[in-house]
This record gives C-alpha cells, structure tokens and sequence, in this order.
C-alpha cells in the first residue's frame, strides 16, 4: 500500500475587509501580530511584543476556520483619515485601552463617533477591551458605566455590535476576535 498524500484544506478566497482602528497605544499593532501568529498557527514562535506607534495603514491576509480576509490596522495617529475606509471594509473593531481612564475616556468618545457615522452604521462593529491583563485594569463595573453597555445593547438589536474582553499580550480572548470576524464580516 502506497501513501495516499493528505488533502489541505481549501481555503475560500478573500472574501471581505475587516478594519482595525484604535486610539493611539490601544494595541493595535500586537493585537493584528498575534492574530496573524495564530492564523499561521505558528504560536511556538515567540511574539515580538514591542511596537511603535503606526503611521499608515498595515495589512494582514489571514484565514480562520477556511475563511479568508484582510485586516486593515490603520494607525491612531490617522484618525481624521479613517473614514476613508469606511465604505470598503466589511466589519468595523475598534480596540480599546482598558487599563488607563484616560486613554478609554478618550476611547469613549472615538467608538460612539464611529458607531454614529453613516457609513458604518448598517456594518457589524467589534469593540476589544484591551489590556484586561494589566494590574491596573479598570473594573468590568466601571467600563460597563463609561462605555454606556446598556445602550450598546439598543443599538444591537439593529446591527450587530459586541464587545470582548480581550489582552493582545497575552493572547486571551483572541480566539473569539477571530470567529466573531468569520461569523459577521466574512462575505460566505
């Protein structure tokens, strides 16, 4: 008997635009490295945890679960250009700093300016409360308060908007980022 070569499987083409957007030092940059580690299903490889701040957009082709997509990281720096990308991207996450009241009350006010525009308005949104590793993480009650949760679930029952706790770090709660993209960004 002969080896019978084992059949990779196929991964769909890429099939929508996931945008990534942040304040600056939300983490970003280490969150879009260790989904692409995992994709790659290199998680042996050690993680280059340092970063500098992005200027520009980064793009990351990844695939999960045989699903491909892009993920735009454009920098918080750009800012007054995100709308650029609005119309193209299939799916919005926006990741939070949770472990500074300053970096998320100013989180705060950047995640409701997206969730009002337009554009982004029928697209489902992703909201990653990052750092939830640090000591200094604020409480789940106080992020519950300054986020406004109980309005976020009004205004899922028209579109479909989640929030996660997550660490980029870490890689906790990665995983999930990764099927909620295959599941509501991902054209089938």
């Amino acid at each position: 008997m002969g080896c019978v070569p084992r059949r990779r499987p196929t991964v769909q083409p890429d099939s929508g635009e996931v945008l990534l957007v942040g304040c600056e030092g939300s983490g970003k940059t280490l969150l879009a490295r260790h989904l692409q580690r995992m994709c790659d299903k290199d998680v042996e490889a050690g993680l280059d945890v340092r970063t500098k701040p992005s200027v520009g957009t980064e793009l990351s082709h990844l695939a999960h679960k045989r699903r491909a997509f892009t993920l735009r990281e454009v920098g918080g720096i750009m800012l007054p250009l995100w709308p650029r990308y609005f119309d193209a991207c299939n799916a919005l996450v926006f990741v939070a700093d949770t472990s500074d009241a300053a970096a998320s009350g100013g989180a705060v006010i950047e995640w409701y300016n997206l969730l009002a525009d337009a554009r982004l308005q029928s697209k489902p949104a992703l909201l990653l409360f990052n750092q939830r590793d640090r000591a200094q993480a604020l409480p789940d009650m106080t992020l519950q308060m300054l986020f406004r949760l109980s309005e976020l679930e009004s205004i899922g029952r028209e579109r479909a908007v989640t929030v996660l706790p997550v660490s980029a770090l870490t890689g906790e709660g990665l995983s999930a980022v990764l099927d909620w993209i295959v599941k509501h960004a991902v054209v089938r």
